[in-house]
């Protein structure tokens, strides 16, 4: 309660609230409670310094309104029905108070209690009904409050009469306009959100939810009960300058106060395809919004210190809400230049501004860059670096004609091209022209499947134009395995299905057959039984890619490993 973005007056009444609460749940002494008088004394003070700076603002939208009506009438308005509902509210919870206090006390002691003597100024003690009160009377505030501790009179005052859920119901009608009022200024929403809270409060145990009239008024002493309510008071008057100085800010940001004024115009874009229209808004930088300038675009001559005529043949531009649009469709590529002047009344006669603006024609054209090599394979990622000039990366899209094609960074270019088939596949580029998806062109690459891998054994080494191992080594090695060398592409991995070993086994030639790349029992005792010198052959190898689902088994290479 005493967070946000609040003055610090606000935060120190929202923290003697809670130290009020957490004391008034005790039985807390005589002198306490006189104290706790004393903040309700000074709350009510902070929100009759509220009221005073909210009339200074509301002169201010009034003298303005006066000045400009049409820029400065709408937020006098807006304000004014703020002030209505405000001073609704405060009355309301006014009344409250003093019905709450004649009920405790019998009498209700109105603008001050003792005069300078220390002396009670018993003409201020009132007995009449809130009714029967004057417009001056009512205004007054609350001095003094004899039975503190009473705990059954604001329960029955404030809720069993169905007031305090009245008031609830007006202040969270008076928050949702507020908070309509407040639009995006999300520091001001979480302030009106937190100091015009009507929730119900969390129970313990299995007591359940807490109303916000009990929470506030059941059981609760008259004295705690008064000060909540001149708290209320206080935080719509706090919320209601804040609302009234938005509102006000919003006048300001609408008048248009300048000594000098500059032509501006600001294309949709410098660049621009062939066959396409160049666009541009057309508007001076500090302009009147309650008129439209003339504006025209071609050559024009200065006559004068700023002084300028259009000259040859020029085009006059359609104005709304003081801007033009301007649009021509493009011929010659290259840098295009263009300009023009903007003649506007003011109070001193007519101004022309001169503008200035150019912009880039060039063909329609794509660029697609592989990142690895000239194709692509089937059943791997491809990188792609994809662009077109004159557009940036996000107003970029790419389609293809075979598998899929998807964005890895999307604001660099960086694309990924998956074929499913053998082939060809087309990759098309597109980009945002006004707001159109407009094809830019296609470059067609060629699918090939990932070239087969190569079957090796652990610990085998080239000798000249053999693969020699020692008979052990082959055993531990455990079987055969598919290398794919010199490949760029990370992922792809294959694994070895079936193969057959053939070597010479007690003076025989034996062939053994397997699946999956790891040798049997029968393969492990021929290459034990192979003498040194003789040849171990690893043939029909069998190998498929285990990363992908697409791709058929491929036929290896054999193997003749030479025993050492």
């Amino acid at each position: 309660m005493a967070s946000g973005n609040l003055s610090p007056r606000q935060k120190m009444i929202n923290m003697m609230y809670l130290v009020l609460t957490a004391l008034l749940a005790l039985n807390v002494s005589k002198e306490v409670l006189n104290s706790f008088f004393e903040v309700n004394t000074g709350v009510v003070r902070t929100t009759s310094n509220f009221a005073t700076k909210n009339v200074e603002t509301y002169n201010d939208f009034t003298a303005a309104a006066e000045l400009n009506p049409v820029k400065a009438g709408p937020f006098r308005d807006q304000a004014l029905a703020v002030k209505r509902e405000a001073d609704a509210i405060v009355n309301y919870i006014q009344e409250l108070k003093y019905k709450l206090v004649l009920e405790v006390d019998n009498s209700v002691f109105l603008g001050q209690y003792k005069d300078q003597d220390g002396e009670v100024i018993e003409a201020n003690e009132i007995e009449l009904e809130w009714e029967q009160l004057s417009k001056e009377q009512k205004k007054l505030p609350i001095a003094h409050l004899y039975n503190k501790k009473d705990r059954d009179t604001p329960g029955k005052v404030l809720i069993l009469s169905g007031s305090a859920t009245s008031l609830k119901q007006q202040v969270e009608t008076y928050k949702n306009n507020l908070l309509n009022l407040a639009g995006n200024n999300e520091v001001l929403v979480n302030n009106i959100n937190s100091a015009l809270s009507t929730k119900d409060k969390a129970g313990k145990g299995a007591q359940g939810n807490i109303s916000w009239e009990n929470y506030n008024f059941l059981d609760m002493p008259s004295v705690g009960a008064l000060t909540l309510l001149s708290k209320m008071q206080s935080d719509v008057r706090n919320t209601e300058a804040d609302i009234i100085k938005l509102l006000k800010e919003n006048i300001d940001a609408g008048s248009l106060k300048f000594t000098s004024a500059e032509a501006i115009q600001i294309p949709t874009s410098t660049f621009v395809l062939r066959g396409d229209s160049f666009r541009s808004q057309i508007f001076i930088s500090a302009k009147d919004t309650t008129q439209d300038p003339l504006i025209y675009v071609g050559d024009y001559d200065s006559i004068g210190p700023g002084q300028y005529e259009m000259v040859g043949d020029y085009d006059t531009i359609k104005v709304v809400n003081g801007k033009g649009v301007f649009s021509q469709r493009t011929r010659a590529v290259g840098m295009q230049n263009w300009g023009g002047l903007i003649s506007m009344k003011t109070e001193t006669g007519t101004k022309t501004y001169p503008f200035k603006g150019s912009y880039l024609v060039a063909n329609k054209t794509a660029v697609v860059s592989p990142v690895n090599m000239n194709i692509l394979y089937l059943e791997v990622d491809n990188p792609l670096q994809i662009s077109v000039p004159g557009f940036s990366a996000g107003e970029i899209s790419a389609t293809i004609t075979n598998g899929s094609i998807s964005a890895v960074k999307k604001s660099s270019g960086e694309y990924i091209a998956r074929p499913s088939k053998k082939g060809k596949a087309s990759v098309t580029l597109y980009a945002k022209i006004d707001g159109k998806r407009t094809k830019m062109g296609a470059v067609e690459f060629r699918v090939k499947e990932v070239p087969p891998p190569k079957a090796k054994v652990q610990l085998a080494k080239q000798a000249g134009g053999s693969l020699i191992i020692e008979k052990m080594q082959l055993v531990n090695s455990g079987g055969v395995l598919a290398e794919l060398k010199d490949f760029d592409f990370k992922g792809v991995r294959y694994i070895i299905t079936s193969y057959r070993l053939t070597g010479m086994y007690k003076g025989e030639q034996m062939k053994e057959d397997v699946k999956g790349p790891a040798f049997s029992d029968k393969m492990i005792n021929i290459i034990k039984n192979t003498k040194s010198g003789n040849t171990i052959t690893i043939s029909n190898i069998q190998a498929k890619r285990v990363d992908t689902k697409n791709t058929k088994v491929r036929q290896l290479d054999p193997l003749v490993l030479e025993i050492k």
